[in-house]
């Protein structure tokens, strides 16, 4: 044999046979430094006596760690490094370290700079939790380690309530796919940004028991509190400039958070997150979404659904919001803040086959599905509780009286029921008896269409009320409400309008636009179209609901104060500022609409100085010293420096 070969093959038969030896005499309880190759089988569940802290894992096929390999324990808010002990051929001990308590866990095995996922496990401590007979979903509710009583729990059909020992049991056919917390008065979820964890999608098929366990936080004193409320948002991943626009919007939110430290302030959205013609087009959906929202820091947001949050690109009522209920919220579920109970409804009923911008159907129902379950989760509910009722599409245009007078008919015997909607982009109040409707207006306004351009300078619903987002005040069980304009300053809640400089013409506005945006134009403009003298003022109190009261004085004289021109009625701020650069060849919801809270008077004078005063139903009075004439463009309504 040639030598040099020979010297070859004697060090790999070296090699070999040191492989073997290293192979026999290897201790599993020794600090060997090969490759990283270790495997252990991780139950789904261990229940530990009350100050037990070692847990034991078995080995699998005789690749077991050493004792300077860490495991980690590790969930949405925190990681954990635990110590081996006691390895041998079958088994070894891990010590958990003291943070860690009842919840799921990633376990995970790091040697060095690797790390290897080994599977999850559910711990329970102090109390050993099995299913009953025949139930599916079953688990704890804990605070601070201890299981916490009569905490209500659902599929979104069954409902049921924690026992004693915060343990719940639940026969669920997990028809939903979820199961989520109606978290209680005084406590709150951990959150994960803005998203509270009040829920959990299901794994299992639908006859094998699954546990999933809730984590409740102390909160304090809720009885006050404040809810912003935030409609419309419509985020579509750099159109008209939403996404930097909206950012601003956040940090608003940011300031109000920073200048009241020590309210207990929380958050619902009213649908209309996202928009579904730009999920694809535009690739912005709720990761997107949820990363802008984000900017936001400090505060719980709960979500409602609306119909752009709907995958129309899916078929079906079902699974075009699988990615919503995956990624955001149950469509359907309640809470708890201070004494107030909140209901959060899907109403809208999509039709859709699938096709996305073509075939965008839907109705607007409340299903019977949710009107079965809204009878069950308030027969928790003291008749004395207040209630409120979000949804996307208000109670108004529901699309059936009989359903309308279902929903409303849910809540028969209750002191007090509010509902808060949008859809709509506009802002009303109404009152029935006990029951409130507030149309809460939209965040982004009309789309961000009319707003940060050379010719539109203001951000204005079609309605004619600013961008912005309710703020309820709720203490025990009293509510006040103030809508805040996006930049604008609190006490900012109506616009006066000079009928005398108002004049609008298509050829005026849209100099060198087609005939038919023209012919539009004239349509939505309506009777401002028409020159007048006739020395009338109007005022848009945007926020207007019953007892309000507006008190107009011209040199001292009381002048009668009239709704103008019911139902037809429009804006003409929003005209100007929305039409001229909106390239609409026909009347649609982005248009002018009609305008529920226009007021007006007639002065005796061109020229005449008026006095009005504005006095909401809680006593707030909001003032305004109008100099006339008063110009009428685009530029005498900047309230801010845009």
């Amino acid at each position: 044999m040639n030598k040099r070969l020979y010297i070859i093959f004697l060090l790999s038969f070296i090699a070999f046979l040191s492989g073997i030896v290293s192979c026999v005499q290897k201790d599993p309880s020794g600090e060997d430094s090969g490759a990283f190759d270790v495997q252990f089988s991780v139950p789904e569940t261990a229940n530990l006596k009350e100050g037990e802290n070692i847990l034991t894992f078995r080995i699998l096929f005789g690749k077991a760690p050493v004792k300077s390999d860490v495991v980690v324990f590790s969930n949405k808010d925190n990681s954990y490094d635990c110590t081996i002990s006691n390895i041998n051929e079958k088994t070894f001990d891990v010590t958990l370290n003291e943070g860690i308590g009842n919840g799921t866990y990633t376990v995970s095995i790091r040697r060095g700079s690797e790390s290897k996922k080994m599977g999850e496990i559910t711990l329970s401590f102090g109390v050993v939790v099995e299913p009953s007979n025949g139930s599916t979903v079953y688990g704890m509710v804990t605070c601070e380690g201890k299981g916490v009583a009569d905490v209500v729990i659902s599929d979104g059909v069954e409902v049921v309530k924690t026992d004693g020992k915060g343990v719940y049991q639940m026969k669920s056919k997990k028809k939903y796919g979820y199961v989520f917390i109606s978290i209680p008065g005084g406590y709150e979820t951990p959150a994960i940004g803005v998203l509270p964890t009040n829920y959990s999608l299901l794994v299992k098929d639908a006859s094998s028991p699954e546990r999933v366990d809730f984590e409740l936080v102390n909160a304090g004193d809720q009885t006050n509190h404040t809810i912003l409320v935030f409609g419309d948002m419509h985020l579509a991943g750099g159109r008209n400039e939403d996404r930097s626009r909206f950012a601003e919007f956040c940090d608003e939110i940011n300031s109000y958070l920073s200048a009241n430290p020590n309210e207990k302030i929380y958050a619902i959205t009213l649908g209309d997150m996202t928009w579904d013609y730009y999920w694809y087009d535009k690739s912005y959906q709720f990761p997107a979404y949820l990363n802008d929202v984000n900017r936001i820091k400090g505060l719980t947001i709960y979500h409602t659904i609306g119909n752009h949050d709907h995958d129309m690109m899916k078929p079906g009522d079902f699974d075009n919001v699988v990615q919503y209920m995956t990624e955001v919220a149950p469509d359907y579920y309640s809470f708890n803040i201070g004494n107030v109970h909140y209901i959060v409804l899907d109403d809208i009923l999509s039709t859709s086959n699938g096709g996305g911008k073509t075939d965008r159907k839907y109705k607007e129902l409340v299903t019977d599905e949710q009107l079965a379950w809204i009878a069950k989760d308030i027969a928790f509910v003291p008749k004395s509780c207040p209630i409120v009722v979000t949804m996307h599409a208000t109670t108004s245009n529901l699309d059936t009286d009989a359903n309308r007078n279902a929903l409303i008919n849910s809540f028969a015997g209750y002191e007090q029921v509010h509902f808060f909607t949008g859809h709509t982009h506009q802002v009303a109040n109404k009152q029935s008896g006990n029951y409130y409707d507030h149309n809460c207006g939209a965040v982004c306004a009309d789309w961000w269409d009319c707003v940060y351009r050379s010719d539109r300078k203001v951000h204005l619903g079609t309605d004619g009320a600013p961008a912005g987002y309710e703020i309820f005040k709720i203490k025990g069980n009293d509510f006040e409400w103030k809508f805040k304009g996006t930049h604008l300053d609190k006490d900012i809640q109506f616009r006066s309008y000079d009928r005398n400089n108002i004049h609008l013409t298509a050829d005026k506005y849209l100099s060198g636009k087609s005939t038919a945006e023209k012919d539009l134009f004239n349509k939505v403009a309506g009777s401002w179209t028409t020159a007048s003298s006739a020395n009338e003022v109007y005022m848009n109190v945007w926020n207007y609901g019953p007892g309000w009261n507006i008190e107009v004085t011209e040199n001292g004289k009381q002048l009668t104060v009239n709704k103008a021109d019911g139902a037809t009625f429009r804006d003409p701020l929003h005209i100007i500022a929305y039409m001229p650069a909106s390239g609409k060849t026909a009347e649609d919801s982005f248009t002018t609409k009609s305008c529920s809270h226009m007021w007006k008077v007639t002065a005796s004078s061109a020229d005449s100085t008026l006095e009005i005063k504005v006095t909401d139903n809680f006593g707030n009075v909001y003032t305004e010293t109008m100099s006339r004439p008063k110009a009428f463009n685009v530029d005498t309504y900047r309230y801010y420096n845009l």
